[in-house]
């Protein structure tokens, strides 16, 4: 047998070389394509959400409100993860990701679980004067020195329906307020401004001090304060006292205790208006106010109302409203179907004869009862319950707000006191109208409300249970066995 000719090879070295080459040149190739996509990635990106309902995905105006940030904000979620509030953590840290991929250069998100971090966790508190709270699960914001903290029992609404009908004890989150919460101090810590309102007293209005009776207003002004971040003061306008140049918002709340205005209050109030001042009227009982109003188009009646339809009358005597109106201090609660409670209000109506002048105030109802409605009177049909009034900006004239006249009227001032404010759509409402009467624009527009945590529960029998169990159990690993058995005789064939 002849030996082989060593001289012949299937390559020679240059061509052996030259395919080292072009492997080498292909793979630095492919890693720059690489690393060219990753740094077009990191600038150009563009992120979708593919779940429309998902409880992560951040609205239109929470977007605007990030486009516009000019400030770095620092946000410190400041928990315990797996603590008793493991669930609001959850939405919180996925919540606020969003925010920082949506804004990353002004967004800067830290998370200090306070549990395993004492030490940096006190430094923080020390920082920020928070060694004394009692709620140790928070988020904080800064900006420029300016902070606002929102609270894990502020970020959740809770369903007590199960626990009081006794069918079951445990209380469900279902909702989450963080958007609502978030977007807001972000705003307010990267736009900072004094706000200053002040609670009319001297009629027996309802107190912004009083946190023991049950008609007090002390949530209503913490909802003011810590919610909306606005300071409030009580205000007396008898005698030679005026409304303070600084007053962005008079509260009017005249429960049912004692008598009218005086006609120089009234005089100082309408004033105040006519210069684009901001009111909310809360108005039980007749307070004299009601004339001012009728100038701007609003005429608050005299017969309490009473819904007589089994669908939203409550056993207490109290009911639901069964109409909500398109208004942007309406629609987070209209999207998410949230409705509020009312305590034999006053109807308020639209005056018949508005003007139809360019500029006049323009009257909005908000919500209304059903079709079977009742005054006092024993008349039955649809009533208003709540308007809002907006003029814009007057000429010539350097108004509180920044703007034109808005007031926000309604015919109870027990809705929103502190034994009621609760109540399903109740505190969303007040701060929803506190924001829009402070005129906060970049809040202030459709959509931004609770999100609803939505749970889903299966139901078997115990048949059911047990074909399920044998499924997983026999079922499953069984037919993976005998398909490999099918596969192991096909190929010995």
């Amino acid at each position: 047998m002849p030996a082989p000719d060593s001289s012949k090879h299937s390559f020679s070295n240059g061509r052996r070389w030259l395919n080292w080459l072009n492997t080498f040149l292909a793979v630095a190739a492919v890693l720059a394509m690489i690393v060219m996509a990753n740094y077009l990635a990191d600038g150009y990106f563009k992120r979708f959400q593919l779940d429309r309902n998902s409880i992560f995905k951040l609205s239109k105006q929470t977007q605007r409100v990030l486009d516009s940030l000019t400030n770095d904000v620092n946000v410190t979620i400041f928990f315990e993860p797996h603590g008793a509030n493991e669930q609001v953590y959850e939405l919180v840290s996925g919540l606020l990701a969003e925010y920082q991929q949506a804004c990353p250069r002004h967004i800067h998100l830290t998370t200090l679980d306070y549990d395993r971090e004492v030490g940096k966790a006190k430094e923080f508190l020390a920082k920020h004067s928070l060694t004394g709270l009692k709620e140790k699960d928070f988020v904080l914001f800064e900006s420029g020195g300016n902070t606002r903290t929102a609270y894990a029992k502020e970020l959740a609404k809770y369903d007590f329906s199960a626990l009081l009908s006794g069918q079951s004890k445990e209380v469900r989150r279902n909702a989450f307020l963080g958007e609502l919460y978030f977007t807001g101090d972000i705003y307010d810590v990267s736009n900072p401004r004094p706000m200053k309102a002040y609670f009319l007293y001297g009629h027996g209005e309802n107190d912004p001090e009083d946190n023991k009776a049950n008609n007090g207003y002390s949530k209503l002004a913490a909802i003011l304060k810590e919610e909306v971040d606005c300071n409030w003061q009580k205000l007396s306008l008898q005698g030679t006292n005026a409304i303070p140049a600084d007053c962005q918002l008079l509260i009017v709340a005249a429960g049912a205790r004692e008598g009218r205005m005086e006609l120089d209050e009234l005089v100082k109030i309408a004033t105040y208006l006519k210069q684009g001042g901001r009111m909310l009227a809360l108005l039980t009982a007749p307070s004299g106010l009601e004339s001012v109003l009728t100038t701007w188009g609003v005429r608050v009646g005299n017969s309490r109302v009473e819904d007589m339809n089994k669908d939203f009358n409550l056993p207490d005597g109290t009911f639901l409203t069964a109409q909500l109106v398109p208004h942007p201090i309406m629609d987070p609660l209209i999207s998410e179907k949230m409705p509020l409670r009312m305590i034999l209000p006053r109807a308020v109506y639209p005056t018949e004869n508005q003007s139809k002048i360019p500029g006049a105030p323009e009257v909005t109802i908000l919500a209304a009862t059903s079709a079977q409605g009742q005054d006092e009177l024993k008349q039955t049909g649809v009533f208003p319950l709540l308007v809002a009034v907006e003029q814009g900006s007057i000429q010539g004239v350097n108004s509180p707000g920044g703007g034109g006249t808005r007031i926000v009227v309604a015919g109870d001032s027990d809705f929103l006191d502190d034994q009621v404010i609760d109540s399903v759509g109740n505190h969303i409402f007040s701060q929803l109208a506190l924001d829009w009467l402070l005129q906060r624009p970049q809040i202030m527009l459709s959509g931004l409300g609770p999100q609803p945590i939505k749970e889903y529960k299966l139901y078997m029998t115990i048949a059911q249970e047990r074909s399920l169990r044998w499924l997983f159990l026999a079922g499953l690993p069984g037919g993976i066995l005998a398909l490999g058995g099918l596969v192991w005789l096909r190929r010995r064939s």
